[in-house]
């Protein structure tokens, strides 16, 4: 859901988020070993001007962060320390020097999904008393829906700093070959893939990353999310196998017959490639712009974005993000929060945040920088009405869950109906374990 730099690991996301339920600090006993000293020499831990701020190495929420912390210093007078890495490698770094309260990091890049259980344990510090003003500009100049995804119990725990989100790519060229224009509904999409199908032409219509470990889920959430369906009620029972669910399934493999073939097993690449050739035409889950940045000379200026289709009941791509969060063992806790403030800033999102190869979170930084890139005004409408993965550390077991029974949904081996209601016993049965109920 985010964009990942290669650590060069085998662990999938979901592998990931099953191994990390110590973010509610659940299995912290397991990593109590782990040296708080770990990471960084103890003269640049002990440096009061200088901090530590681990992010991901690349890509748009790795080179701002690099790029700009000198100009961070310029600034404040305070250095900066860059530990960079991979997702996978980053996101288990961070755990386990939270598990072992190390003082190695003082902020800290963290996926959305890991906030609330990672505040619950007391790893982070509450921003409120650190940069009140600070929040109080930002939360006037950002979607609203950002605010309880980084929150939690009222106290703000990190900021979103950099903006992502599914984004809704489209081959414009295709669409006027069959007298079209971008669809703006689920219903007018499926209308617009099933005409564009041209076996002649070797064109095809959806496209999406369906394959198992990857993006199954989140193919499907926007969907069923758009009909007005949830995944749970307010006590945590699993409520997807409902009417809206199964139609919402339906509709999606429907979608799936116009696909490539092969597509009930496309991985991101191939849904980038896909698209980056000509191949397939409509992709309103995408979570990167590679098809465009990677077109062909002839495909890329037929390829244009265009904000999430509508269902019945709203629109809903899946909210994605790693933001800035300060460490609650962090000796420096200021400083470190002088930091989070600078990159969240009006001054720092308009007018630097893009230019270092990032994407911004204020509306007014997205307003200013709509033409720096071909999928920035969408992307940017996306934002205010993405809708959040459940914040809780049993989303990988979730997650995997569904996916199984929908791969199967996918291969034609069960019905929607079935492959819902196996899916929801799945879950019921980790919630169970959890201790939801």
């Amino acid at each position: 859901m985010t964009d990942k730099t290669k650590s060069g690991m085998a662990w999938t996301r979901r592998d990931f988020l099953t191994r990390t339920a110590l973010a509610s600090g659940a299995v912290m006993g397991g990593l109590s070993g782990a040296s708080p000293r770990g990471l960084f020499s103890p003269a640049l831990a002990a440096d009061e001007k200088t901090i530590n701020v681990l992010t991901l190495g690349e890509g748009i929420f790795g080179d701002p962060f690099v790029k700009l912390a000198g100009d961070f210093t310029k600034a404040t007078g305070i250095k900066v320390n860059n530990v960079t890495m991979g997702y996978n490698e980053s996101m288990q770094k961070q755990a386990a020097v939270f598990a072992a309260q190390g003082t190695d990091l003082d902020v800290v890049g963290v996926d959305y999904m890991f906030l609330k259980g990672y505040a619950k344990a007391g790893h982070l510090a509450a921003l409120d008393p650190l940069i009140p003003t600070e929040l109080a500009d930002y939360y006037s100049d950002t979607p609203a829906n950002l605010k309880d995804v980084w929150s939690l119990d009222g106290q703000t725990y990190g900021l979103a700093t950099v903006g992502n989100c599914q984004n809704f790519i489209y081959n414009e060229g295709h669409l006027k070959d069959v007298g079209l224009e971008a669809p703006d509904t689920w219903d007018a999409l499926l209308s617009a893939a099933q005409k564009v199908v041209s076996e002649e032409k070797k064109r095809y219509g959806f496209v999406a990353g369906t394959e198992r470990l990857t993006k199954a889920v989140t193919v499907w959430l926007p969907m069923f999310w758009a009909g007005g369906g949830e995944l749970f009620d307010d006590k945590m029972h699993p409520v997807f196998a409902s009417d809206t669910g199964t139609k919402s399934l339906e509709f999606l493999l429907e979608l799936m017959k116009t696909m490539p073939p092969g597509g009930g097993a496309y991985t991101e690449s191939d849904e980038i490639k896909a698209l980056s050739v000509g191949l397939a035409t409509l992709d309103p889950t995408s979570w990167v712009p590679d098809s465009i940045k990677n077109a062909d000379d002839a495909t890329k200026p037929n390829l244009k974005t265009h904000v999430a289709p509508m269902g019945s009941a709203r629109r809903a791509p899946v909210l994605g993000g790693i933001g800035l969060c300060v460490s609650n063992y962090s000796p420096q806790k200021e400083a470190a929060a002088a930091f989070v403030a600078w990159f969240n800033s009006k001054d720092v999102q308009v007018g630097k945040i893009v230019e270092a190869g990032g994407q911004p979170c204020r509306i007014s930084a997205w307003e200013a920088n709509a033409d720096a890139k071909p999928w920035f005004r969408s992307l940017s409408e996306n934002l205010k009405v993405a809708k959040s993965l459940p914040q809780i550390p049993e989303w990988g077991q979730v997650d995997g869950a569904i996916s199984a029974q929908l791969t199967q949904a996918f291969a034609g081996e069960i019905k929607p109906k079935d492959a819902l209601e196996a899916a929801q016993a799945g879950v019921d049965e980790v919630m169970k374990d959890a201790g939801y109920y």
